[in-house]
């Protein structure tokens, strides 16, 4: 009996040999602890590769991060060193301009053509335009602009005192060194450098067809008109009221008469708005600037109601109301100021 098995155990050892059974589990299980393996040097790749990536990302952000605050050290620096510069040239003489004039549309215009037929061989004639209520350090690229200009020059750039903003044209050897504050306001600020000088902005400002209303404040006379071609008034108005002078003496008739003048100035500033008021529905729709001249303080009370599209801007000519100058109104809220520097 015992034999018998032996022989069967022989046979069926010798059918499985044959057939390549034993060797094929072999195979499979060994692949499948391979498989095992793979796998998991998979899931330790993922994780290495997982931490990788949250500190490369860490690393780039820190990067970013310091780069910026360098760049801003840079331009702190930059600034420091030319208000430095500044300090010893206000220190060793009051800065002043060459020049100042008032041009009319014209003779900007005739300024501004002599100024870009100026031709260098080289891309150094600098253009600055600053838009209106913006600032030379706000100019994009600041740290590289004022490499160009020297620290005199930034200094009266400085002193420009402009609601509608400027353009500076400035040549490395000074031979040009012109800044221009136009009537209405600049919408961009930015600068250049090249074989010309870019008189774009202003010429388009000066040519752009807009219309503009004008109002010229003062306690007890006033002043409101509106120019559909900024040639002349297509109608205007002006507002009287009976304002007491300033009291000279002091004590209880003094704040009695001041209440009095005030009450008077208040009447008179509710007049030159409904006139305002009239005068911007006379022509709804067609007015693109509000013009405040004369004093600032009561002619932005006198325009506190005008429609939110008409852009307002406030002009320093110094306009007084006379008898026969209304035709020059006009003219003098509309002119360019040409600074020498």
């Amino acid at each position: 009996m015992v034999e018998k098995e032996k022989v069967i155990s022989n046979i069926n050892y010798i059918f499985k040999k044959y057939l390549g059974k034993e060797e094929l589990e072999n195979e499979i299980n060994r692949l499948q602890s391979h498989i095992l393996e793979l796998e998991l040097d998979v899931k330790t790749a993922n994780v290495r590769y997982e931490k990788g990536a949250a500190s490369e990302k860490k690393a780039i952000a820190a990067k970013q991060e310091a780069d910026e605050k360098l760049k801003a050290a840079e331009v702190k620096l930059c600034t420091l060193e030319h208000e430095v510069d500044k300090k010893k040239i206000e220190a060793s003489g009051e800065l002043s301009f060459t020049h100042v004039d008032q041009f009319n549309k014209q003779r900007t215009e005739e300024f501004l053509s002599c100024i870009s037929s100026v031709t260098y061989l080289t891309e150094s004639l600098l253009t600055v335009c600053v838009a209106a209520g913006g600032r030379l350090d706000g100019v994009k690229d600041y740290e590289n602009l004022i490499k160009l200009i020297d620290s005199e020059t930034l200094a009266l750039v400085e002193k420009i005192d402009s609601s509608t903003g400027f353009v500076l044209f400035h040549s490395p050897d000074h031979m040009v060194n012109e800044l221009i504050v136009p009537p209405l306001p600049l919408k961009s600020s930015y600068w250049i450098t090249g074989n010309n000088f870019d008189i774009t902005p202003v010429i388009e400002l000066l040519n752009k067809d807009s219309s503009v209303c004008v109002l010229v404040a003062h306690a007890g006379e006033s002043f409101v008109g509106l120019s559909l071609d900024r040639e002349e008034f297509d109608s205007f108005q002006v507002i009287k009221s009976s304002v007491k002078a300033k009291h000279a003496k002091g004590g209880f008739s003094q704040r009695r008469f001041e209440r009095l003048r005030d009450e008077d100035i208040a009447h008179h500033i509710d007049k030159a708005k409904f006139s305002l008021k009239d005068l911007l529905e006379e022509f709804e729709g067609n007015t693109d600037y509000l013009i405040l001249a004369g004093d600032s303080q009561l002619a932005r009370e006198m325009a506190t109601d005008i429609p939110l599209g008409i852009e307002q801007v406030f002009s320093s000519s110094d306009i007084h109301m006379e008898k026969n100058n209304i035709s020059d109104i006009l003219k003098q809220i509309l002119i360019c100021r040409r600074y020498r520097l």
